[in-house]
């Protein structure tokens, strides 16, 4: 996969490179998109968490990470949402096993249910295999409800757990699920 090129998922459907003067964009998307979903996570919200890893700096170590394309999805030519691939990251449960990580995939509520997702799933998929892994995981919580129906639905399996370290997170909300699908 280029990390320089516009990739057509569908018809309707871009992943856009992200730069690093897309930042301001990208962080008001953030802000958009993830309290949402995920607010009920923080005491706060998720303003820490926004800022901890979409904030300039933390935002600017991402782009540099080799093997992680990270990218903007746009949908019928709206900004959405983000899509972030680790092509080399092998999975704990699955020691010396050429893994794929799908790394981020955060949407917009305003078009949750319009296939956007799976799409990405998909293509997460063909990117495995084109590189030749054998295994497409990721992490998701423990908790919500939605995220852990979706990933079934795609043909994930559930693998080990383990607990976040951010104190700034209610406790019973820290736990997390490595999910895997063999290709």
């Amino acid at each position: 996969m280029s990390e320089h090129k516009v990739i057509a998922v569908s018809p309707e459907i871009e992943l856009r490179p992200i730069r690093l003067e897309d930042h301001p964009r990208h962080y008001a998307l953030m802000q958009k998109t993830y309290p949402p979903a995920f607010a009920y996570l923080w005491p706060d919200g998720g303003a820490w968490y926004i800022d901890h890893v979409h904030a300039h700096e933390p935002f600017k170590n991402d782009l540099a990470q080799e093997n992680s394309p990270y990218h903007h999805v746009y949908f019928r030519e709206e900004l959405v949402g983000i899509y972030r691939l680790k092509l080399d990251a092998e999975m704990p449960d699955f020691p010396g096993q050429p893994a794929l990580k799908l790394d981020r995939l955060y949407l917009d509520d305003a078009v949750r249910g319009k296939g956007i997702g799976s799409a990405l799933v998909e293509y997460a998929k063909g990117e495995t295999s084109r590189l030749g892994k054998s295994i497409l995981w990721l992490e998701r919580m423990d908790t919500n409800e939605a995220t852990i129906a979706f990933y079934r639905k795609c043909g994930f399996n559930d693998g080990s757990t383990f607990r976040l370290s951010f104190e700034q997170m209610y406790s019973k909300y820290r736990g997390m699920v490595r999910v895997w699908k063999r290709l």
